[in-house]
């Protein structure tokens, strides 16, 4: 007697299910189905063209880098990426940076007032203190997540998400 016979009863669906289960574990140990964690490895991307297009999930665009300015056709790190956006999109505003190595985190500063926190991290976090933090103290919060599958983190995108807490 199986798991799933144990779970659903000794009848013939237990006996289905435990027979797939196998199967899939089978070639999964085999190496048969890719895994869901490796890390995209973009393509390269030669010259920026005009069109604008909107990024939505299923589309050939979510597969495929755009062609608009976007973290991985930048040509530097990250944060370097996201910082030449919020000095040239939105100069009004200092900003200081703080790193633990894992995320990297701006305060968006209006003379002595804080007016956003922006959370750079990885998808594989699951961190949220900064988040409650900044809803407790009434300070908006921003999330870009910079090793998201498909998530290009597009230049439109960002300076949207950006302008409608700053604008």
């Amino acid at each position: 007697m199986g798991l799933f016979s144990k779970l659903l009863g000794d009848t013939k669906e237990a006996e289905q299910v435990e027979k797939a289960a196998k199967s899939f574990l089978g070639d999964l140990l085999n190496g048969q189905i890719p895994q869901q964690n490796q890390q995209r490895q973009p393509a390269q991307q030669t010259a920026y063209d005009d069109k604008s297009s909107n990024s939505s999930y299923g589309s050939s665009e979510y597969d495929e880098i755009p062609a608009e300015p976007n973290q991985y056709n930048f040509g530097g790190p990250y944060t370097a990426y996201f910082e030449s956006i919020f000095s040239s999109e939105f100069p009004r505003y200092s900003f200081e940076k703080s790193s633990d190595g894992k995320r990297t985190v701006y305060n968006f500063m209006d003379g002595d007032n804080r007016v956003l926190v922006v959370e750079l991290m990885t998808e594989r976090s699951s961190a949220n203190m900064l988040r409650k933090n900044c809803a407790r103290m009434g300070v908006p919060y921003l999330r870009f997540y910079y090793d998201h599958d498909g998530w290009w983190n597009k230049r439109s995108y960002v300076v949207e998400r950006l302008s409608t807490v700053l604008n």
